[in-house]
């Protein structure tokens, strides 16, 4: 069965789809067979593995999105999952281990447009969706939008874990105070439909510190991250694996330019790349496998 974890933290602008795309894309060229599902409106992550032009065409086709579970009940997750997303310029498949569930921005019209049945939580039926297809991965990963609207409530529901892209400041340090209390709040809201649906509770597994400028002091945010999580620990609100990830991200334009060439980090060439970025996610990427006990990376460079 997945591991399945969501990237999110209640302040926007922290990194958190160049973390998921990267961690996602190290997972699977590490061997692992990887799902990502772009539950964000604004669909960064599903443009950046599409390329522009490939996701402009699959709106033509709007049962192939996300949205479509929600619109038609009689729909699959199978139908909006694009296999191996990542292809080179002559359309070949460049990492077959990650695969997408795309979003579009009519993904927001959730909220809004499309009717939630009074038996079954939107949560609810993107769980049994989910399913339906989890054992076909190693991990699936959730890409959620700063807030507990309804895509970020179905994120959570199917969640084993929580993964928290922060930035070492402290409007990042209030983002995860309210995402606490937030995720302790929906636990408890929906413990029946979780009892009734054998689904997990998610827990907090980590902070991951993303796009750290040269220079940057983070002795005293790293201070305040740590008593918050000590608080929260005494206070039964976080596991007591929470940690903060010494593998710390650092800041480069290589994310940009890897989004401009649909491409990870990873799968890109020696003379565009930042070596040392690539390294930073591998080594969070093996960090967060030991701690959930999986077993020691291979590498799957040759064959991937």
């Amino acid at each position: 069965m997945a591991q399945k974890i969501s990237f999110l933290n209640i302040k926007g602008g922290v990194g958190k789809t160049s973390l998921l795309v990267n961690m996602g894309a190290c997972l699977a060229y590490m061997g692992r067979r990887v799902l990502i599902v772009d539950f964000d409106a604004q669909s960064n992550a599903s443009i950046w593995l599409m390329r522009l032009d490939r996701w402009n065409t699959l709106n033509r086709e709007p049962e192939k999105f996300v949205l479509n579970l929600f619109k038609d009940p009689s729909s699959k997750m199978e139908a909006c999952i694009q296999k191996s997303p990542i292809r080179d310029t002559d359309g070949d498949e460049m990492l077959p281990r990650l695969d997408l569930a795309p979003a579009s921005f009519t993904l927001m019209d959730l909220e809004h447009e499309v009717n939630q049945p009074a038996d079954k939580p939107f949560y609810r039926r993107f769980f049994e969706a989910l399913s339906e297809i989890e054992d076909n991965y190693d991990f699936i990963l959730f890409d959620c939008p700063p807030n507990f609207f309804y895509t970020t409530q179905c994120a959570l529901f199917a969640s084993d874990h929580v993964l928290v892209p922060s930035n070492p400041d402290a409007l990042s340090i209030i983002g995860f105070h309210l995402l606490v209390d937030k995720l302790a709040q929906f636990r408890k809201s929906t413990a029946a439909h979780r009892e009734a649906a054998k689904a997990p509770a998610p827990e907090i597994i980590g902070i991951a510190l993303n796009a750290v400028k040269p220079g940057t002091k983070i002795h005293v945010p790293l201070e305040r991250f740590n008593a918050q999580i000590d608080r929260f620990k005494a206070q039964g609100k976080v596991s007591n694996k929470t940690h903060i990830y010494p593998d710390l991200i650092r800041h480069s334009v290589t994310v940009g330019r890897a989004v401009m060439l649909g491409v990870p980090t990873v799968l890109m060439s020696k003379q565009d790349a930042s070596i040392n970025l690539a390294e930073d996610y591998i080594k969070l990427t093996k960090h967060m496998l030991e701690q959930l006990g999986d077993a020691e990376p291979e590498d799957t460079k040759d064959d991937a």
